[in-house]
């Protein structure tokens, strides 16, 4: 069973409704991670990475930081198509982000988003880059319920009859090993 979301064009901008949106932060929230990937085209791209999500606002963005390649990225390369894979076992759902990646540079925008103020916290930001994606699609998927067959429930329920009795624990005594 799956429920799909696209962005709908409300005065030549993408939004998604406010419904929606706490929809997927509360589910995004709940899982946490992802495995992020760059869907582009493009000759360099940022290999394929679990991320952390720091953050879901208002208009639907989902913000993480990403380990800085080695490779310098070209301020065309900033905004890429990706793609987040929201996955948690255990959990009964998954959710599936599509969307524009855009590489955040601004030392201003960090600070608001960290909440740091001191210069050497930014200079360990050096080797991550903060990444936004635009949510342009979400695809949530919840598994279904397992029933069981007729003749599994009648199964379960003669071994649970003929099992009822519950073995009880016996002292295993160790007698020292006489050696000749």
């Amino acid at each position: 069973m799956g429920i799909s979301f696209e962005n709908t064009m409300l005065k030549s901008t993408l939004m998604l409704s406010d419904i929606q949106v706490g929809f997927l932060r509360d589910r995004i929230h709940e899982i946490g991670s992802a495995l992020f990937s760059n869907t582009g085209n493009a000759t360099f791209k940022l290999p394929t990475s679990i991320i952390s999500v720091l953050r879901v606002d208002e208009e639907g963005n989902i913000w993480f930081f990403l380990h800085n390649p080695d490779l310098f990225i070209e301020e065309g390369d900033k905004a890429f198509p990706a793609r987040l894979d929201f996955y948690r076992k255990g959990k009964p759902f998954f959710l599936q982000v599509s969307g524009e990646a855009l590489v955040i540079t601004d030392a201003a925008e960090i600070k608001d988003l960290t909440g740091s103020t001191a210069s050497p916290v930014l200079h360990s930001f050096s080797r991550v880059m903060l990444v936004k994606v635009r949510v342009e699609h979400a695809s949530y998927f919840e598994q279904r319920e397992r029933r069981m067959s007729r003749l599994q429930s009648w199964w379960h329920a003669i071994c649970k009859y003929l099992l009822q009795e519950k073995p009880s624990l016996r002292p295993y005594k160790l007698h020292p090993m006489i050696l000749a």
